[in-house]
């Protein structure tokens, strides 16, 4: 029979190869085709008048996907990029690669156009970077094509990104009205697929001769193509977001809470249940809505470091509405964990939100928090406030890295009953792990994890 630690040790060199090979597929130029996009533009297009500075963020923004389950952190402000990512219409990540990827469209194009209607600039530039990140995955040539392997790494790398220019195109509107827009979005990444599939298959043979200098001019026609759809789909959001609601309220105000040390960086996640909408509050704890629709909402606040607390608020037509929370601080002091209390908030009514379930043929059914960044010299503590003891266990993953393709070092899991782990951090990264084949809440009252005074 295997030991935990053995077998867990497997699980987790099976994950990791697993996402190592997914990371690898990651279509080179990104930044290079949203920037072409954005030129086409011009200084007084709705999208950029809407974003202002936020604009120059979409360079940075269009690799949102490709950073899923990783907390990303800026000079003034850290967040996790599921935040722009899953919500209640997409729960889970899908795959970059065709089909799986084409399920993305609808739903990440309205999301982002809800964004720019609803939320701060520097929450919309966020919800734009996902949609556009999976638009410029579908036109690389091996995602199209549905190519794994190292042809696929090759044949989407192999590009001079400093060639992708389309100076001179006239973007264009794909539907006045947000069902016009979906369809003919929907349409142009049909025809993009479609595009790029048959570069794929010109350029494979070449890419299986290690001949670069022939694949090069085949590959940069997708990017061109891919930087031309790009810069359709930002001219119609940002023709879109200035349509207004007629009978739209706003909802603002200020969150306050006291941050565990090391997380200060990561602001309040404000949602409103039962809908797609969510924000994020500015480093000050500032948060906004705008153009909501009427009506009776339920307000859930998330931070690490406090408990989530939620309020309802009626908002009417054309009137703007003051909401301030101050958040109680978590039952364990300096926990680092969001949403603690293991109960759905907001996302699904299955999965509690910033958990994850997995599914391993090695170990059974587990969830997995968010990554928590460490501290170095520091000691932590993981405890547990058990419900039924038997029903699971609980353990510790730790990374030196944020990077969720790179291996972990894992302690394995404790038995229910046990003490709390107790580890001395070099630094990194740690991911709580509960295994229990049902919701973590049918078997915990809550998850702790804090440095040790």
């Amino acid at each position: 029979m295997k030991s935990p630690l053995r077998s867990t040790r497997a699980l987790v060199l099976w994950l990791a190869l697993v996402l190592s090979s997914g990371s690898s597929l990651a279509w080179g130029p990104h930044s290079e085709i949203t920037q072409a996009a954005v030129d086409t533009l011009g200084p007084d297009s709705a999208l950029l008048r809407r974003l202002g500075p936020e604009t120059a963020h979409l360079r940075e923004y269009c690799w949102m996907a490709d950073w899923r389950r990783q907390l990303h952190r800026e000079a003034g402000v850290w967040f996790y990029a599921d935040d722009y990512l899953l919500f209640p219409r997409m729960t889970t990540h899908r795959d970059h690669l065709c089909p799986d990827v084409e399920l993305t469209y609808e739903p990440y194009f309205r999301r982002a156009l809800q964004a720019l209607r609803t939320e701060t600039p520097a929450n919309a530039v966020r919800w734009i970077g996902s949609i556009m990140h999976f638009t410029e995955d579908t036109g690389s040539p091996p995602h199209a094509a549905e190519i794994r392997g190292d042809v696929h790494s090759k044949m989407e790398n192999w590009v001079d990104g400093k060639a992708i220019k389309i100076g001179g195109y006239h973007p264009q509107l794909l539907g006045a009205t947000d069902d016009e827009a979906v369809v003919g979005f929907v349409k142009r990444m049909d025809g993009l697929i479609a595009f790029s599939k048959e570069r794929a298959e010109r350029a494979k043979p070449f890419v299986v001769s290690g001949d670069r200098s022939a694949t090069e001019p085949i590959v940069l026609e997708s990017a061109l193509e891919s930087s031309r759809v790009v810069a359709d789909l930002l001219f119609t959001l940002g023709e879109l977001a200035d349509q207004r609601n007629s009978d739209g309220a706003d909802l603002r105000g200020m969150v306050s809470a006291m941050a565990p040390r090391g997380l200060e960086k990561i602001p309040a996640k404000i949602v409103l249940i039962g809908t797609d909408y969510s924000t994020l509050a500015d480093p000050d704890g500032h948060y906004e809505f705008h153009q909501l629709p009427p009506g009776k909402y339920r307000v859930s606040v998330l931070q690490p470091g406090s408990a989530v607390t939620s309020a309802e608020v009626m908002l009417v037509a054309n009137q703007a509405v003051e909401r301030k929370f101050a958040l109680p601080a978590d039952p364990v002091a300096g926990n680092l964990m969001r949403n603690s209390s293991l109960g759905t908030v907001w996302l699904s009514a299955t999965q509690p939100d910033a958990w994850y379930p997995v599914k391993s043929r090695i170990e059974g059914p587990y969830w997995e928090g968010e990554m928590v960044p460490l501290e170095k010299a520091r000691t932590y503590r993981l405890q547990i406030s058990w419900k039924d003891p038997s029903a699971g266990r609980i353990g510790i993953r730790l990374r030196k890295s944020g990077d969720m393709s790179q291996l972990p070092e894992e302690p394995g899991p404790v038995s229910p009953g046990e003490k709390p782990i107790e580890f001395k951090s070099d630094g990194g990264f740690a991911q709580v792990l509960i295994f229990t084949a049902g919701a973590p809440s049918s078997i915990a009252v809550s998850v702790a994890l804090a440095a040790v005074e």
